[in-house]
């Protein structure tokens, strides 16, 4: 503890609450419930009535202010102040809800001083109460009310309903009778810390992504009670909380749980629920790795070393399968990633297998190494550079079905390029493509206009057509829709029926197939 000097403010408020016990010293008492034993309270108000008796008389207040009941020493030190209120020292006690000051105005221990000194706040009336408990007694706090329920350990329920509306996270109510996160209430298999609570037949859980670096769910419960043995009173527990499907054999069912100090961290307030979970997490990273089995894990699930079903559960793309699949049997030990995608996984993977990775979605070495060079550059975008990598490899593959031609006039190059840019982007690059190349004059407006009409787009642009270039587009738009829908063998057919519909007729020819390495 340390001095310091009260301030006249101080000083004042010390009088206003001595001023009050004269009259009554009710607010020192705790609301008993109907099962308390009410004798040691009792006589706890008869010795208080003792003090507040001789309120007048500063030397008998004195000698009552060294011996006694701890909280009636208290009381006859506050009322002999009253009596001769010289501005007193301060002594600053720490406690793990933080620091309080008080008077030292009697020879009895900081906690009854400050009980009473401070009796209109119900958690520092309940430190003069600490002493009860360890002998038996529970005491619950309110924002107005101490109340003391004897040797019973159920809380009254105006605690309940104020407890859950002062802890620091949103917990629902479950069917197991307790209380959990969002997240924990749905059944995601996510790390959390639990907080029993058997005396009041109940139970508080907070998963990872909810825990809070500066709140503490064991400190929020219990710093507004006193009951005997709270270690005992509420176990606490960190968990990984993993969905194991691997079996007995899978080192998540012979896992430990934290260690000695971690535990004793914790219960004395020098971890926060997230620190605690993730010192939890490096723990078990530590052993899960120590025995070198394969083991892929993704939002909690344990898959073991199921290669298959885990990238399975990923939901990859094509492309993301055949880049797992290329890398992960080679990862060795203790594979685990928060959530269960493909790109994460990916990305998890990008430091030491970016060149496979790549090479496994996109064919062509040169533009595989040209990503690669440019993911290096940019760190952080991976998944941004995968996903350009795998379109860009769809496109490359999906144009490549289809022929290349040579010597196309203008109306054919327009078609062409329309329909391609469809295959790859949908209804609007297409439109947008069309839009801009299109003339100013020529068939190739009438062509725009068919595939306008084809694509269910015409009512928008109509009123950049003449009525002749869109009649004549009404009259193309099947033959544009068939291009569009038509399969690369097709392809070739459907572009000449319906440039031959428009009347173009040497439009172009087929470029000869690049011969196989």
């Amino acid at each position: 503890m340390r001095a310091r000097r009260a301030s006249g403010g101080r000083e004042g408020e010390l009088v206003q609450r001595a001023a009050r016990l004269r009259k009554s010293i009710d607010p020192l008492l705790p609301t008993l419930s109907k099962d308390c034993p009410t004798a040691r309270f009792d006589r706890l108000r008869e010795a208080l009535e003792a003090v507040r008796s001789v309120r007048e008389e500063a030397p008998r207040l004195e000698k009552l202010s060294r011996r006694g009941e701890p909280l009636a020493r208290a009381l006859a030190g506050l009322l002999k102040f009253y009596l001769d209120p010289e501005t007193p020292a301060l002594l600053v006690a720490r406690y793990p809800s933080g620091e309080v000051s008080f008077a030292p105005l009697a020879r009895t221990d900081r906690e009854a001083q400050i009980a009473v000194q401070q009796y209109d706040d119900p958690q520092r009336l309940l430190l003069g109460y600490l002493a009860w408990a360890r002998k038996g007694y529970h005491f619950f706090t309110t924002d107005k009310t101490l109340y003391c329920t004897g040797t019973s350990s159920e809380p009254p329920d105006a605690f309940r309903t104020a407890l859950l509306e002062e802890l620091p996270y949103r917990l629902e109510p479950t069917t197991e009778g307790g209380y959990a996160c969002t997240h924990l209430a749905r059944g995601e298999p996510s790390p959390y810390v639990a907080v029993d609570w058997p005396g009041a037949s109940t139970w508080f859980r907070v998963c990872r992504r909810c825990a809070k670096s500066d709140r503490q769910l064991l400190s929020a419960v219990t710093s507004r009670l006193a009951v005997p043995r709270p270690e005992r009173a509420f176990p606490f527990e960190l968990a990984l909380n993993v969905d194991c499907r691997a079996g007995a054999s899978c080192r998540h069912a012979r896992l430990p749980g934290p260690s000695r100090r971690l535990r004793k961290g914790y219960l004395f307030g020098r971890f926060s629920d997230a620190e605690a979970l993730d010192a939890y997490r490096k723990e078990a990273s530590a052993r899960l790795e120590a025995d070198g089995a394969s083991r892929f894990v993704a939002a909690g699930v344990c898959y073991g070393g199921d290669l298959k079903v885990f990238v399975t559960a990923l939901d990859p793309t094509v492309e993301e399968r055949r880049a797992l699949e290329e890398v992960l049997p080679s990862v060795q030990g203790h594979f685990e990633i928060p959530e269960a995608t493909a790109s994460q996984a990916l990305e998890r993977l990008w430091h030491d297998h970016a060149e496979r990775i790549v090479q496994a979605i996109v064919p062509d070495e040169a533009r595989a190494e040209q990503l690669v060079r440019d993911a290096r550059s940019a760190p952080g975008r991976v998944s941004e550079l995968l996903h350009r990598a795998a379109r860009e490899t769809r496109e490359r593959e999906l144009l490549g079905r289809l022929p290349r031609f040579e010597g196309m006039t203008p109306e054919a190059a327009l078609a062409d390029r329309v329909a391609r840019s469809f295959r790859v982007g949908g209804k609007d690059p297409a439109v947008k493509l069309l839009l801009q190349a299109l003339p100013r004059e020529g068939k190739e407006r009438g062509i725009g206009f068919g595939f306008l009409v084809a694509l269910g787009q015409e009512a928008a642009h109509a009123w950049q057509f003449s009525p002749t270039e869109q009649e004549f587009g009404r009259a193309l738009s099947e033959k544009a829709r068939e291009l569009l829908d038509a399969p690369p063998e097709r392809y070739a057919d459907a572009l000449g029926a319906l440039l031959g519909a428009a009347g173009v007729t040497g439009w172009g020819v087929r470029a000869a197939e690049p011969s196989a390495p």
